[in-house]
């Protein structure tokens, strides 16, 4: 993932809240100018909660997907690990 920060690079982000603590806290930032909180984001995912798709919507996402590059579950698991390193590194 390519976070272009420094430039003021507008990101979007798609969450899940997990409690009214977390939109609380997200409230206040957004209060402070800090983010912007979309009212109706707009969803491409079948993997999210939404409205129904149509059969002819769900044969092209899994047309899309068949056509989408795949990697092993080992390969995933060591890119995962690897980034975990990086991450941790400036923490510690």
């Amino acid at each position: 993932m390519n976070w272009n920060l420094m430039n003021n690079a507008m990101q979007t982000l798609t969450i899940e809240l997990t409690g009214n603590n977390a939109l609380k806290a997200l409230q206040d930032l957004e209060q402070k100018d800090l983010i912007r909180i979309l009212k109706e984001p707009e969803i491409n995912s079948y993997s999210l909660p939404g409205e129904p798709i149509s059969d002819e919507d769900f044969r092209k996402w899994v047309k899309y997907a068949e056509n989408s590059p795949t990697l092993s579950l080992n390969e995933a698991k060591q890119r995962w690990a690897n980034q975990k390193k990086k991450l941790q590194k400036p923490i510690r």
